[in-house]
């Protein structure tokens, strides 16, 4: 399997140190510090967040990644940390950037690729 699916589509595998895992903990609505300065409150919920960077893209290649995170709510396949098991996330992506290495013609387009995908 590849890295990263979304919506059954296989994406480029990210660069080397370049998908990063959170489990961000959501607290419940009455969480803050306490009158002694101690933390009060519940976690309610752990959300996904993917940090993804690409080495070095083709056009099809950025346009595959561009179309996958395009639509409001997609469905993303990877590996959840600690267990190796694939899970698939309801998610939303970031803004995307798309760093332009080169327009000359045979060189690569675009180096450095990133977005943010983030559990609904």
């Amino acid at each position: 399997m590849a890295s990263l699916v979304i919506d059954g589509v296989a994406m480029p595998e990210p660069k080397q140190g370049g998908l990063s895992i959170s489990k961000e903990k959501i607290w419940s609505k009455n969480t803050g510090r306490g009158a002694d300065g101690t933390m009060n409150g519940d976690v309610i919920a752990r959300k996904f967040t993917l940090k993804i960077e690409w080495p070095i893209l083709t056009d099809a290649q950025a346009e595959t990644v561009d179309m996958a995170i395009d639509p409001a709510y997609i469905k993303v396949k990877f590996k959840a940390p600690g267990t190796g098991k694939t899970v698939e996330k309801t998610m939303y992506a970031g803004t995307p950037t798309y760093p332009v290495y080169s327009y000359a013609s045979g060189m690569p387009r675009y180096v450095g690729v990133g977005v943010t995908l983030i559990e609904k």
